[in-house]
């Protein structure tokens, strides 16, 4: 496109709307927003780090015919680094899922106390939700906040949690429907 004349301005918004509907059609997660970013900015790095070897007597043939706005490449080549972020990232996931398959076929017992729901009855009030306090107040449970239900501590290791980190606990509990 630059050779046909289009200013490198269009050329980096052009690029930038393919980069962000090719992002939101093929990811759209935040994960996947910080590695097409890391992306983006990783790839021009080391592409300006092998451009300036290549023109300091390293002999490796690597150039761009458009130094563009840099000197060392077009900088709609960010962009291009960018949508190439979900690729990487779905090939994060294929291999992390491929290397955790081993664990997850080790787990083919559900576990005994909870049935693998990750949560059990509140010990403190009997899965009710409150409890009669002394003078025959009613209250709400502070263990379980009226849920009636804690997570269960027994199958923790199988999903690498910690089982001390009560923030962490509260979170995944908060998430887990009524």
């Amino acid at each position: 496109m630059f050779y046909s004349e289009v200013s490198r301005a269009y050329i980096l918004a052009l690029m930038s709307l393919v980069a962000t509907i090719g992002f939101f059609a093929l990811d759209g997660t935040m994960a996947g927003f910080l590695t097409s970013s890391a992306t983006a900015i990783g790839g021009p790095a080391i592409e300006v780090v092998l451009l300036w070897l290549s023109s300091h007597g390293w002999d490796s043939g690597y150039h761009y015919n458009d130094t563009g706005e840099t000197g060392y490449l077009p900088l709609w080549a960010c962009a291009v680094y960018f949508l190439g972020g979900p690729a990487n990232g779905n090939l994060a996931r294929f291999f992390w899922n491929l290397l955790t398959e081993e664990q997850v076929a080790k787990k083919a017992e559900p576990c005994p106390v909870c049935n693998d729901t990750r949560r059990v009855l509140c010990p403190n009030c009997d899965g009710v939700g409150a409890y009669e306090a002394m003078g025959g107040t009613t209250v709400n449970c502070t263990s379980c906040n009226g849920r009636g239900f804690v997570i269960c501590r027994a199958c923790f290791d199988q999903y690498d949690e910690d089982p001390y980190d009560i923030a962490a606990i509260r979170e995944v509990v908060s998430k887990m429907p009524d």
